[in-house]
């Protein structure tokens, strides 16, 4: 038994799940579970609730880089579109065409598409690098339409037609308008950063007609018939920077409100970086403690199930009962509290590495020493919440941690006490209700699923545990299926089919083992996790894995490239680099 340390001390090494795929692996959705980074249910922009802010300070790059990308990908994509459309419009409307321009505008199309690709795919950039790829993209776009204008109002004006040279003009002003707002105002910028980008815009036609009437001599004599150019001119440069100055205001103002919101994403000492997972009644953020500078997992309920009181007194039970759980093998509660907006959340452990479900789909079912290894870990998880008089009614592969770093490679931690059940006595009115079925349809005991009025024990928890074990072995659960209700059929009804039918080099001993945890009467399973445990020690394979193995798996996995995923989509840190 470890010593507990005080509130977010040590929060380093140790973790909340990962946020798994929305769908269990049986193909049936889990309940109670968390959606993966990137998916449509979980957007780069869904940030939580503000609460409780202490101190300002500024954006880190990785908070920016999201709305960035979206920004400069959604500009990418409306300038391909105008230069996509530009040279049929001048084919029919103007019925010109002009092989100079032609060529710039394909310049255009191909370098923005090529923008649009990068800023589609998911590998991380820097802000830094989105800032160059900014300034890029609006030095070309400015670039192109310098040349297309250039070229209308050189032909014109050799024509000596100048009132189309000043339609042109108030054409390009109008353009640099456009450029001045979008690329000014749509990218949060700090000012010193904005001016420098707005102001060459609004100075570009003007450059551009100067540059015409310097380098062509019957350009400019063509010009020379312009009545009153100063009027038009004078006018289209003060309108320009106006705009230009409105919109370097309106960046950096637009830069310190994100600025404000992200500092107000703080819950005491913790600032909440990110959306890591959400559930039915809350949602769990990756957090820093803002003095310590060490990761920790801030699990905050959702403010429509704080006006539930059933939701709420679940939500404390889930705090309190996982706090009391002292075990090397159960998640850890470094603190609890209420935000000034009502919002309530707890403050627990993060360990980078993946779940049980995520290993098996990576890396295909377990060996059985190593599956064996980390289901004995869970069994002494269990014993201690069993001898706490508590069922923990949600064993499944995504509720269990395996730390992969910090030389503790291979330990499993239990999470996730959100449906636990007392042994002794109901549980306290308003917490469920009458008919109500709990817990995870692919892994859950007969009794459980059907709701029989057989008692739900501990021997509940070894069976869905043997469901477990049966998916390590075998990279599937006993049962599958889309349909909800039919997997819980199967669950009371059905056989199981032997692991070794589906995975031969699944040893006897151990398929005997999880086998008896799958029996359908209660009476036929092991007694307690204790037996179960030593079951799983005097299976043959007990010994085929231990401590050096797991260093070693994962020290190949690093070297391989392939580290596990933290929830924030990086990869974890090796024990050499933390």
């Amino acid at each position: 038994m470890r010593r507990r340390e005080p509130p977010c001390r040590g929060m380093g090494a140790t973790a909340v799940r990962p946020a798994p795929d929305p769908r269990g692996p049986g193909g049936l959705a889990e309940t109670v579970d968390f959606p993966a980074p990137g998916s449509p249910e979980a957007p780069d922009g869904l940030t939580p609730r503000p609460a409780a802010a202490e101190g300002r300070g500024a954006s880190s790059a990785a908070e920016l880089d999201p709305l960035l990308r979206t920004r400069l990908r959604a500009l990418a994509i409306l300038y391909l579109a105008v230069f996509g459309l530009l040279p049929g419009w001048r084919l029919v409307v103007r019925r010109e065409t002009d092989e100079a321009a032609s060529a710039a505008n394909a310049l255009a199309v191909v370098a923005l598409g090529a923008a649009v690709i990068l800023l589609s795919s998911r590998r991380p950039r820097t802000t830094a690098r989105l800032r160059a790829l900014e300034i890029g993209m609006l030095g070309l776009i400015a670039g192109v339409l310098s040349v297309i204008y250039y070229r209308a109002m050189l032909r014109y004006s050799l024509r000596g037609d100048v009132t189309s040279v000043q339609l042109v003009m108030k054409n390009f002003v109008l353009h640099a308008a456009v450029l001045i707002v979008t690329f000014g105002m749509a990218t949060p910028k700090r000012r010193l950063l904005a001016a420098p980008t707005v102001v060459p815009l609004a100075q570009m036609p003007f450059a551009t007609l100067l540059a015409l009437c310097l380098g062509h001599a019957r350009a400019a004599e063509g010009l020379s018939r312009w009545t009153t150019p100063v009027a038009h001119l004078s006018f289209d440069a003060l309108f320009l920077l106006i705009l230009a100055v409105a919109s370097t205001y309106q960046a950096g103002a637009f830069h310190r409100l994100r600025r404000e919101a992200s500092d107000a994403r703080r819950l005491g000492p913790y600032r909440l970086r990110r959306r890591i997972g959400a559930g039915g009644m809350g949602e769990v953020c990756l957090a820093e403690h803002r003095l310590l500078k060490r990761p920790c997992a801030v699990k905050l309920i959702r403010p429509e199930a704080v006006a539930d009181p059933g939701a709420l007194a679940r939500f404390e039970r889930e705090v309190q009962i996982t706090a009391a759980l002292t075990h090397p093998n159960v998640i850890e509660v470094y603190d609890y509290g209420r935000a000034e907006d009502g919002d309530c959340y707890y403050v627990m452990e993060y360990l980078p590495g993946p779940h049980l479900r995520q290993l098996v789909e990576r890396h295909g079912p377990l060996p059985p020493g190593r599956a064996v290894h980390l289901l004995r870990q869970v069994c002494r998880a269990l014993s201690v919440a069993h001898a706490a008089g508590l069922i923990h009614r949600d064993i499944k592969p995504s509720n269990v941690i395996v730390a992969g770093a910090l030389g503790i490679e291979d330990q499993a931690k239990l999470l996730d006490f959100g449906l636990v059940l007392r042994r002794a006595g109901p549980l306290a009115p308003g917490l469920t209700r009458e008919g109500q079925v709990l817990g995870t349809p692919l892994f859950m005991a007969p009794e459980q699923a059907t709701n029989d009025g057989r008692l739900v024990d501990g021997r509940s928890d070894l069976y869905a545990l043997g469901a477990v074990a049966y998916y390590l072995l075998t990279g599937r659960p006993p049962f599958e299926g889309d349909d909800g209700l039919a997997v819980l059929i199967a669950h009371a009804r059905d056989p199981v089919v032997p692991p070794s039918q589906v995975r031969a080099d699944v040893p006897g001993d151990l398929e005997r083992v999880v086998l008896r945890c799958l029996a359908k009467d209660p009476e036929g399973r092991f007694a307690d996790a204790e037996g179960l445990e030593r079951a799983l020690g005097e299976c043959g394979c007990a010994g085929d894995w231990g401590q050096g193995h797991a260093a070693r798996w994962w020290r190949d996995i690093d070297a391989g490239g392939r580290l596990p995923v933290m929830p924030d989509g990086r990869p974890a840190a090796s024990p050499s680099k933390t």
